[in-house]
């Protein structure tokens, strides 16, 4: 087979993979890990750009409606399109500069090619990352998984600059090891971890809680469910509450008291003013902040978080708040860049990095993703790092419900799941 003809089928197949992994399902996941070897076999950087753009456009074609109907009339219709081309281009660029023609240096090109696209900066937008087919090949081998899929391609492109009667022994040791490893996962555990008595994820269909009345329905619902339910723990989705103040309080202070004497704990995601802290279930405000805020607030702006509060220009943080048995709260880490973190602007959620990821809720250690971070792969793998027994994800899907994006989201979680063995907890509003 020619070069060319190897450049042609390296095109195609990437962007077969990235359509692939588009439709959110958990073979389309597994297949992208082999993404470095098909579009690392290139015969030059071009087409491997070519082929890693491919892969990337393709996988990321979801985008262009969802930011749509997530942006609405507010912007020019040309910039979910803009978005999209420039988050592909910016994944592409490390795998194009992995390429090399001298096979060997695959070993160590490929690894940090994987390490470049998943942690910050390009991690803040490290979308269909193949480390998550982990999960699915290797379940239940933790660390030991998400190495095999960041190594073995390298060491399959590698062999190829090797001499004849070392290349074949190579290949079919890593493959036998990768085997062996992905048998033995499923072969020691059970693919799914086992679930924690008592805790219950709760999935609601409010859609646009900013809408007049909704937020009204949505808190009623909550508290309804609460007080009915036996369960220990219920977790809501994000910003089921879309803003969390004194007045909230008070009018949730007896179904709070209501948990308490029951042991029972709400984790609830809502929307919390900058100018707020909480503090054994109670918002504190600082007036110092929001005198700050006023004073800097360009009124031209729009509201960080209009498309969840209404047309206030607040800045509002997404977090997880703990309420009830026990109290307290974890903030989103990666906020939607542009649409909420907006480094440039007077009016946005701060990006924190090294913000926790990891909280205790009823004697475990869980971890929380929040909407935007579930498609990501550094606050996953940051939240592993501190060694939690459970997870639990919570977004609000109903800006991307025409889209296969809810779908990548719930199959990416599954995935991390499976991979590290925890039992997994997740509440979508939609």
């Amino acid at each position: 087979m020619t070069q060319r003809s190897v450049d042609a089928l390296s095109f195609c197949a990437a962007i077969a993979i990235g359509l692939a992994v588009s439709t959110g399902h958990s073979v389309g996941l597994a297949l992208a890990a082999g993404l470095p070897i098909v579009c690392l076999r290139a015969g030059s950087r071009k087409v491997a750009f070519e082929s890693t753009l491919g892969y990337y456009t393709a996988g990321l074609w979801p985008m262009i409606p969802g930011l749509q109907r997530y942006i609405g009339s507010s912007a020019s219709p040309l910039i979910p399109f803009a978005i999209w081309l420039l988050a592909a281009i910016l994944l592409s660029v490390p795998w194009t500069v992995a390429w090399t023609d001298r096979p060997r240096k695959y070993i160590w090109r490929v690894p940090l090619a994987f390490v470049t696209t998943s942690v910050p900066p390009l991690g803040i937008i490290g979308f269909i990352s193949p480390l998550t087919s982990a999960g699915y090949l290797f379940p239940s081998t933790s660390w030991v998984g998400l190495a095999a899929v960041a190594l073995l391609p390298g060491v399959l492109l590698a062999a190829r600059g090797m001499a004849p009667r070392v290349r074949l022994p190579v290949a079919c040791l890593a493959f036998a090891a990768c085997g062996l490893l992905a048998i033995g996962g499923r072969v020691r555990t059970t693919l799914e971890a086992e679930t924690i008595p008592g805790w219950v994820g709760v999935n609601t269909h409010f859609g646009d809680l900013s809408q007049p009345f909704r937020d009204y329905a949505a808190a009623t619902f909550v508290q309804r469910k609460a007080a009915e339910s036996p369960a220990r723990v219920l977790i809501f989705p994000e910003f089921i509450v879309p803003r969390w103040s004194e007045a909230t309080l008070a009018f949730w202070r007896r179904t709070l008291d209501r948990c308490r004497k029951r042991g029972q704990v709400l984790v609830i995601g809502a929307g919390l003013p900058s100018n707020v802290r909480m503090k054994n279930d109670r918002p504190t405000f600082d007036f110092a902040a929001a005198i700050d805020a006023l004073e800097s607030r360009d009124s031209s702006s729009l509201g960080t978080t209009k498309a969840f509060t209404g047309s206030s220009p607040e800045s509002v943080e997404n977090t997880l708040l703990i309420l009830g048995a026990s109290s307290g709260k974890l903030y989103q880490r990666v906020p939607v860049p542009i649409g909420m973190w907006r480094p440039f602007s007077n009016v946005s959620v701060p990006l924190r990095l090294n913000g926790p990821g990891v909280i205790d809720i009823d004697h475990q250690r869980t971890a929380v993703l929040i909407c935007y971070e579930e498609i990501l792969t550094f606050p996953v793998l940051a939240s592993m790092l501190q060694n939690p027994t459970a997870i639990i994800g919570i977004s609000n899907s109903f800006w991307f419900d025409e889209t296969t994006i809810p779908d990548y989201q719930a199959a990416a979680l599954r995935g991390w799941a499976r991979l590290f063995q925890l039992p997994l907890f997740m509440a979508v509003n939609s």
